[in-house]
């Protein structure tokens, strides 16, 4: 908007403009200022209209306030050029007299009078078009009427001159517009013109001039008629003897109405249009709008990953909008000489080859003189960096450029910057159909939408994949998708009849700095699709700060994905294909397997934070011998473990089975979610990720690992009421536990055969084994895993009458618990005690603990432990003498267990259920 002619023959930057053509107002290399006083504004008109920028004090009261000033004009006079200059503007003071700093080209009322100028020149030589583009640029400097918002008596008069200067130039541009044959297109804007200045004949006669042209001559004596009365009616007079002789020629279908056929040679460089284009209507208006409906001169940058389309996106809206640009299109794709693009350029714009300027500078100067005065759409596919494209920016006139690149560019902040999103699903699968048909779309939904995800809705890849469809007929959706499916196929499925996702990416890849391609390399080899800067940083070896901003690069590319907490990242298995291929060509194995492990331990070392947040320090989890990392720079723990591991659960299980060639990492990354397996009763998971492990830890010989998980499997079996496999399983572990001499293992596991042993209905053999488990667990030193102990032999006490010694276990249980501070252990031994209470013939004394030790389970979110108390307060209850509620407490129990797989629980519920039933206490539940 401000780079007029003088101001590239002063050669330097502007630093200040001034605006009047509207509300006065200031910018600053390019950024508006706000002016936010009535007298600041006031100010700044005054002094731009004076001659010279000069004016008195007393001169500008008298602009402001007319002639009733207020006793404090003279003090608002000289705050306002205050608070100008506090904006930056160069206000000095001489004699009492101010002045201001700033040229004509500073001020957008004199260099529209300029263009306004050399457009009636032009206009005069015939050069139409380039007069009504001078024009158009000229008239959108204003932002409204001139002097807004200032109402005394001198700024409305000097208002008033300058809006009919703009009326003046409105007119001429329609009258060049009508000298080039644009009579159709500027009928709209006279009709309402015309509403606007219902008197003012000059309108009246362009819009009868451009209706008589289209064929609508009835439409143009209409006009002439409206507004005949209206003068008649408003002012007692006729229309001008020129309108009158008008509607004569008009009459006669004179000939000399008819515009001068002129031929113009321009470029036609656009590509052809793409084919099918699906789901992009957003994005399509969009930047349709943001070519013709934006300030002058229009810049939409298409950003988006390698393969989503941008191309085919940027040439469609080329198309649509290029009827718009008179002068024609100009396309590039290919950057390596930005001068030689410029010359092109310059050729296809009509500059003799001998007239181009040597020097991309001097060439990229000639193209904004030229586009100041043409309507030129330019298209830069495929850049890299903004540097190539502000040899192409246009200063002012009613040219607009339209980029396509991989990652937001820092261009001028006006530009409009239009993300282009992978394809939604629906819009996916329309591209899918086009190549694998109706029949086969319906015949198999579900693999239809695997393809679709694992072509990460990428038109490139959906494009790839149609063709071999359409190709292959005998090719199910099934078996492509299970081709897709394998990290180690799916680059080479997606490629096909000279199209190949690996050369659409490789693209995206090589513009990338060195540490980013490294980067995405070893997320690739890793395979696991969510990352964090702490993930990150293991892999690359560097601080976690360095690590995020690597991850935020790749995040503007979109090899990764900011997730909403803005703490992960993710990689589509698409690209970490990729990675994973780069890595294996460019990487060394050593290289590569080093970061690997770094991430394991970085994950251990988080695990371990959680599970303290849990249980506290190490308590009731075997550890093994597999490293721990933390990254430089890696924030302290603050977490709160339960939430953390529920939110990685599925990480966890990723990294358990890509350790799986690391066993002693393998089999501690699969334990460590231990805690919450066992509260949050997440069984599958459980399971699923010991198997993976048992199987790794049994292929390396690792006998401790193989304890371990058995010993956990075994925890799993007794909860979900499988006491045959608990049997087995802990068994097992309890024989390799022995043999390895490992104290808290066994103490562990002999802990969960007590428990096995009470349910068996044992109670001697129950209380051997409690006894050795504490022994064992407390020369271990894991405090709360010989509190559970103590809780199971307290119940064992109790069942054979030693009601004061299964106090004093409790007792001791109690104190271990404060000393670690684990509120889970809490909730267990308050239930004990309640249950011993119970026992004794005082359950009013049982249901305070019951209830304490319930909010403890429902705040810490332990469903196990919810299920069970549950199922205490509602027998208790029972004894209270309250079956309506012990109904409540019972039916949520057996939902709890039955939700979360616990079926000794859930059976037992619901024998207390039927039992309140039969004794007709409350009704049967429907």
């Amino acid at each position: 908007m401000w780079e007029t002619i003088g101001e590239r023959q002063r050669g330097h930057p502007l630093l200040m403009h001034f605006g009047i053509l509207g509300q006065p107002t200031i910018w600053r290399q390019g950024n508006e200022i706000r002016l936010a006083t009535r007298r600041s504004r006031a100010v700044l008109a005054h002094l731009l209209l004076s001659p010279t920028r000069s004016a008195s004090v007393d001169s500008l009261i008298d602009a402001i306030y007319g002639d009733t000033p207020a006793k404090s004009a003279r003090n608002q006079v000289h705050r306002g050029v205050g608070e100008l200059r506090r904006s930056g503007v160069t206000i000095d003071v001489h004699d009492n007299v101010y002045r201001l700093e700033a040229a004509e080209d500073d001020i957008d009322a004199f260099i529209f009078l300029r263009m306004y100028d050399q457009a009636c020149l032009l206009a005069d030589k015939r050069e139409h078009a380039q007069a009504a583009r001078t024009l158009a640029a000229a008239l959108k400097l204003w932002r409204g009427a001139a002097l807004s918002g200032l109402d005394s008596e001198a700024f409305v008069a000097e208002a008033a001159i300058w809006n009919e200067r703009r009326l003046a130039a409105v007119e001429a541009r329609v009258d060049a517009d009508l000298a080039l044959g644009r009579h159709r297109e500027v009928i709209a804007e006279l009709q309402h013109l015309s509403d606007q200045h219902p008197l003012k004949e000059r309108f009246c006669a362009q819009l009868m001039i451009a209706l008589y042209r289209s064929q609508r001559g009835s439409e143009a004596l209409q006009a002439f008629s409206d507004l005949e009365r209206r003068l008649r009616e408003e002012l007692g007079t006729d229309p001008s003897p020129a309108l009158r002789d008008l509607r004569l020629q008009i009459l006669r279908q004179d000939s000399a109405l008819e515009p001068a056929h002129l031929a113009v040679d321009v470029p036609r460089q656009l590509p052809a249009r793409p084919g099918l284009l699906a789901g992009r209507d957003g994005e399509m208006r969009l930047i349709v709008e943001g070519l013709t409906e934006r300030a002058n001169p229009p810049l939409v940058v298409l950003t988006g990953p390698a393969g989503v389309g941008k191309t085919e996106l940027c040439l469609e809206a080329a198309h649509r909008v290029a009827g718009r640009f008179s002068d024609g299109q100009l396309y590039a794709d290919d950057f390596g000489d930005p001068g030689e693009v410029l010359a092109g350029f310059l050729a296809a714009l009509g500059v003799a080859a001998e007239e181009v300027p040597e020097g991309a500078g001097a060439r990229a100067a000639l193209l904004r003189s030229i586009l100041a005065v043409r309507q030129v759409l330019i298209v830069l596919d495929g850049v890299t960096d903004p540097e190539q494209v502000r040899p192409f920016l246009p200063g002012h006139g009613g040219s607009a450029v339209l980029v396509t690149g991989a990652s937001p560019l820092a261009l001028p902040r006006d530009a409009l910057t239009v993300t282009v999103p992978p394809l939604a699903p629906p819009a996916a699968r329309t591209m899918l159909a086009a190549g694998a048909g109706r029949q086969r779309m319906q015949d198999d939904p579900a693999a239809a939408n695997r393809i679709v995800r694992l072509c990460a809705g990428l038109p490139v890849a959906l494009d790839i994949v149609a063709a071999k469809l359409a190709a292959r007929p005998h090719l199910t959706l099934q078996r492509l998708a299970e081709r897709l499916s394998d990290p180690e196929r799916i680059l080479g499925e997606l490629r096909h009849g000279g199209k190949s996702i690996t050369r659409t990416l490789m693209r995206g890849y090589q513009t990338l700095p060195a540490e980013a391609r490294s980067l995405i390399r070893r997320i690739g080899f890793l395979g696991i699709p969510e990352v964090t800067a702490a993930t990150a940083a293991a892999l690359a070896d560097i601080p976690v700060d360095s690590a995020e901003e690597l991850l935020e690069e790749l995040a503007e590319t979109r090899f990764v994905t900011s997730l909403p907490d803005g703490e992960r990242y993710h990689c589509h298995e698409l690209l970490l294909g990729f990675g994973g291929a780069r890595a294996r060509v460019e990487d060394d194995d050593r290289d590569l397997n080093a970061a690997v492990g770094r991430v394991f331990s970085g994950w251990l070392a988080l695990t371990d934070a959680a599970h303290a947040s849990m249980r506290g320090k190490d308590h009731s989890i075997p550890r093994g011998t597999a490293p721990r990392y933390r990254p430089a720079g890696a924030r302290a723990w603050n977490g709160e473990g339960a939430a953390w591991f529920e939110a990685n659960l599925d990480n966890n299980l990723a990294l358990v089975r890509r350790a799986v060639d690391f066993p002693e990492t393998c089999w501690e990354l699969a334990i460590a979610p231990l805690a919450l397996y066992e509260a949050g009763a997440r069984f599958d998971l459980w399971l699923e990720s010991h198997q993976i492990a048992l199987a790794g830890v049994r292929k390396a010989g690792n006998l401790r690992g193989q304890a371990v998980l058995m010993y956990s499997l075994g925890y799993r079996a007794l909860l979900v009421g499988d006491y045959p496999g608990a049997a087995y399983h802990l068994e097992a572990a309890l024989a390799i536990f022995r043999r390895l001499n490992d104290d808290h293992g066994r103490g562990l596991t002999l802990r969960l055969i007590g428990d096995l042993q009470r349910v068996n209905q044992a109670p001697a053999t129950a209380r051997e084994i409690y006894e050795e488990a504490a022994t064992a667990l407390r020369l271990s030193g894991d405090g709360l895993a010989e509190a559970d102990a103590l809780v199971g032999l307290a119940a064992v006490l109790h069942g054979t009458g030693e009601a004061a010694a299964a106090q004093a276990c409790l007792d001791r249980a109690i104190a271990l618990c404060r000393d670690a501070g684990s509120l889970r252990s809490e909730a267990r031994i308050r239930r004990a005690v309640a249950m011993h209470a119970a026992r004794a013939g005082t359950p009013e004394k049982a249901y305070p603990q019951l209830i304490q030790a319930l909010e403890i389970a429902v705040h810490i979110g332990d469903r196990v432990a919810q299920s069970d108390i549950l199922l205490d307060l509602g027998t208790t209850r029972i004894l209270l003498g309250d079956p309506i509620a012990a109904y409540d407490d019972l039916a949520t129990a057996e939902e709890i267990a039955r939700a979360s797989g616990m079926a000794r629980t859930a059976s037992r519920a619901k024998l207390a259920r039927a039992f309140i039933n039969g004794t007709g206490l409350t009704p049967q539940p429907t």
